[in-house]
């Protein structure tokens, strides 16, 4: 397969020690940003369900997430992400969520890692601003927005993956394809799109041999392994909320979907976004690896799936920036560029565009994250934070509570917990019990109308629960038995 010729390895020792200074450095910004959206109690409801999930494994029990229901209900039956187990012995030796963005801070800096270490083995001191532009990118900037994910797996995986696939180590790509299937169920597409990249070079033998493992491994997640641990007995993310009537057939649906995603305003950004990010790339058969992952979500009638403000398009940063490194090369390449040409080159118009285009990308990049927000409330004084610490000194730990979704990511380490909403029910519609209960009177989680939050405080008084405690607008209510 012709990526261009594979660099001498390993780097001189001076390279590599840039390399691990620019992944070192992504690992340190992660983790503070982490640690600063948890004192600000930034993190809520996505971070809770892994800690349930963790927490238990932790603990040699099964993955059951309380959060999302009251009946036992076990995470790998929701999503297939049993890569999260290995947070398990991390969280054994310190229970916090802290534990989990850490780790994700550690796996996003392997994938900076991954992709600097491949830009500066193909391109020179280009390399470490690409690696720097991938490491802001907004595609991974959205990963730490967003409490933690096992899209950093599927980001450090699919690194090691594709370094694989254009050094060509065909044995050791096999091996990170396969770890990429413990991330999530719909990763088999990533390793569908690799089997179209040996189909664009004419290797009918691995492209047919990795596109029919993808689709088995697809198959065998979501029809029979998922359904097996889900309470259901079905894969929900399936389900396109067509009732398949009146000739109105699944593919028809899916082809409706994805026509309508294709006009949406949505659906047009995130391919303009992407093509941006990508520019050269877009010419590198490299770039064919996100296609199953974009028609996958462009069929689907879930509009999060094209918002570019959630964890979903890191893994389509690496696949970018790793097409661009590649057919960055191939284009000095086939210009003739010798090395000393593309020393002077660099140390000239090469450097100034790398540091302008460094400088644009940091400025549009980071102000479309809460990254700036996070950084400029550091140390600042908070007194809604303030009570929500008393509340939460005040509640026994070990006790089951019912919580505003604000407060979820510090109760969650001390306190078996489910979310408060309007309907009083979990999401498996079993109606929520417990002996205490957090509600944030002004809490804006449902919409405008908080008067349900009151009503609710008032129904609960009429129960036989009792107040105990009031820090501003949180209010802390127990019954005893």
């Amino acid at each position: 397969m012709d990526f261009g010729p594979v660099p001498e390895r390993p780097l001189p020792v001076a390279s590599r020690a840039a390399v691990l200074f620019v992944s070192v450095g992504a690992f340190v910004f992660y983790t503070i940003e982490s640690a600063l959206r948890q004192q600000q109690f930034k993190t809520s409801l996505d971070i809770t369900i892994f800690q349930q999930a963790i927490a238990n494994y932790a603990h040699g029990r099964a993955p059951e997430v309380l959060i999302k229901s009251q009946a036992p209900f076990n995470i790998l039956g929701d999503h297939f992400s049993p890569i999260i187990a290995v947070i398990a012995p991390l969280y054994r030796v310190w229970p916090s969520v802290m534990t989990l963005l850490v780790t994700q801070a550690a796996f996003l800096a392997v994938g900076v890692h991954v992709v600097t270490r491949v830009a500066v083995r193909r391109l020179g001191g280009l390399g470490y601003y690409l690696g720097i532009a991938f490491a802001l990118s907004w595609g991974v900037l959205k990963v730490i927005d967003f409490d933690f994910h096992e899209a950093c797996f599927a980001v450090a995986f699919l690194a090691l993956a594709l370094e694989a696939l254009i050094d060509d180590r065909p044995g050791r790509m096999l091996a990170w394809c396969a770890a990429l299937l413990l991330v999530k169920e719909d990763t088999p597409l990533f390793i569908a799109g690799i089997a179209l990249v040996f189909a664009a070079n004419r290797q009918w033998r691995w492209a047919g041999g990795l596109l029919a493992a993808a689709v088995a491994a697809f198959a065998l997640l979501t029809a029979v392994i998922i359904p097996f641990f889900s309470s259901s007995g079905t894969y929900t993310y399936l389900n396109t909320g067509h009732d398949g009537t009146a000739g109105g057939s699944l593919t028809s649906a899916l082809f409706n979907a994805a026509v309508a995603n294709l006009h949406s305003a949505s659906g047009l950004a995130l391919l303009g976004a992407l093509a941006v990010t990508a520019a050269f790339g877009l010419r590198s058969p490299l770039i064919l690896v996100m296609v199953p992952t974009l028609l996958a979500r462009f069929s689907s009638e879930r509009a999060v799936y094209l918002e570019m403000k959630y964890y979903y398009d890191a893994p389509l940063m690496v696949i970018c920036f790793l097409a661009l490194i590649v057919a960055v090369q191939q284009r000095r390449l086939r210009s003739g560029m010798t090395a000393e040409r593309i020393r002077i080159w660099w140390s000239g118009a090469t450097g100034l565009a790398a540091v302008v285009g460094l400088a644009l990308l940091v400025d549009t990049n980071v102000q479309s994250t809460e990254i700036p927000e996070v950084f400029a409330a550091a140390g600042l004084p908070c007194q809604w934070c303030s009570d929500a610490d008393q509340v939460i000194d005040r509640l026994p730990a070990g006790v089951t509570v019912i919580s505003d979704v604000s407060l979820l990511g510090h109760l969650a380490d001390r306190n078996p917990v489910m979310l408060a909403t309007p309907r009083w029910e979990d999401p498996s519609h079993v109606p929520l019990n417990a002996d205490w209960v957090i509600l944030y009177l002004d809490s804006d989680s449902y919409g405008a109308d908080t008067g349900w939050i009151e009503q609710r405080r008032q129904t609960l008084l009429a129960e036989g629960f009792r107040q105990t405690d009031q820090e501003g607008s949180l209010v802390l209510l127990h019954r005893e038995r």
